[in-house]
């Protein structure tokens, strides 16, 4: 059954692509020759956004793992970042395959099952809450100038407040607790574990220093603001003049979009969406498709094979021991 609900959701995907893409996709000559007249300089400044991005999501998930005590080093967090990228846009139900992964390299780094999940909970919590907060900043951009300080003074209210609620709860919990494993009877259905690992998880969260959420926070947010400046950059490659909040407009509501399951990464519907939004605010159809392509070519595409070596390079050193006892 849930094979089957893949494949109508795939052909939905689809079907909500060509219907979008409807009137506005360019030739092939035409969209060639924008892409070979790219600005070189903003598509340099596109690359270094795009391992940005890449390395602030790393680093998310790194200062939760040493929340913990678990200790994973830059290069080895990059590396299962960009492994977890390829997983989840070239795997059908690449999201699950990817955090399996995730949760089994956190395994192998000596973190307990618990800390294991509860890093995963967290880090993808952390990210919608730094989705959120921009689509709030975006809202209060378009907003008047009135409306857009407003916003802004309660929100600062608002941290402030939990800041000083949590600082007081770590305090009180005495740092990070000892790291149990959740209580539940080993003959508990998957519903009951499921809530289990919830409740332990929010019982680790309050454990966390306030300084580190704020990081953590941090780096949720710069992901995402990396991933919208190399859309914006490869947009100036491209010659186009949309105005950047028109842009960021543009790239928020394709990540409502994605959200629908229909394809791995989200790939054909995300080209559609940033296409149609490109070509609603006046953008010609090549230059528009060129500077999709070129986004999606940094942000996604080369992920599959620095993904695929990145995997490869990791299996390698458990290999290397097994072969050297063999030899002995």
């Amino acid at each position: 059954m849930r094979r089957y609900w893949r494949t109508a959701l795939l052909v939905v995907g689809v079907v909500v692509a060509a219907l979008e893409l409807r009137g506005h996709l360019p030739s092939l000559p035409e969209t060639g020759r924008a892409l070979r007249t790219a600005g070189l300089g903003w598509l340099a400044a596109a690359a270094g956004l795009a391992l940005l991005a890449m390395v602030a999501f790393s680093e998310q998930q790194r200062h939760l793992l040493a929340a913990f005590a678990v200790r994973m080093g830059p290069a080895s967090s990059l590396g299962l970042t960009y492994t977890r990228s390829a997983m989840a846009a070239a795997l059908p139900a690449g999201s699950a395959v990817s955090a399996g992964y995730a949760f089994g390299r956190f395994r192998a780094r000596g973190a307990p099952r618990a800390v294991a999940a509860a890093v995963m909970l967290l880090s993808g919590a952390a990210s919608l809450a730094g989705l959120a907060l921009l689509y709030a900043g975006n809202l209060l951009v378009l907003a008047r100038p009135s409306v857009a300080t407003l916003g802004i003074v309660t929100a600062a209210a608002a941290l402030a407040v939990l800041v000083v609620l949590h600082a007081r709860a770590v305090r009180r919990a005495g740092g990070p607790a000892a790291v149990l494993e959740p209580g539940v009877a080993a003959d508990a259905g998957r519903l009951a574990r499921a809530r289990a690992t919830l409740q332990h998880t929010l019982v680790l969260a309050g454990t966390v220093p306030t300084g580190r959420w704020l990081a953590v926070l941090a780096l949720a947010v710069l992901n995402w603001l990396a991933d919208v400046a190399t859309l914006v950059c490869t947009v100036r490659a491209a010659g186009l003049t949309v105005p950047a909040t028109t842009i960021a407009t543009g790239y928020l509501l394709a990540q409502l979009i994605r959200q629908i399951p229909a394809t791995p990464g989200g790939i054909g519907v995300i080209e559609a969406s940033l296409l149609v939004a490109l070509t609603a605010a006046g953008a010609p159809a090549a230059p528009a498709a060129a500077a999709v392509l070129l986004y999606r070519i940094l942000s996604c595409w080369i992920d599959l094979p620095i993904g695929l070596a990145c995997w490869r390079s990791a299996k390698a050193p458990a290999a290397g021991p097994r072969l050297v006892a063999a030899a002995g």
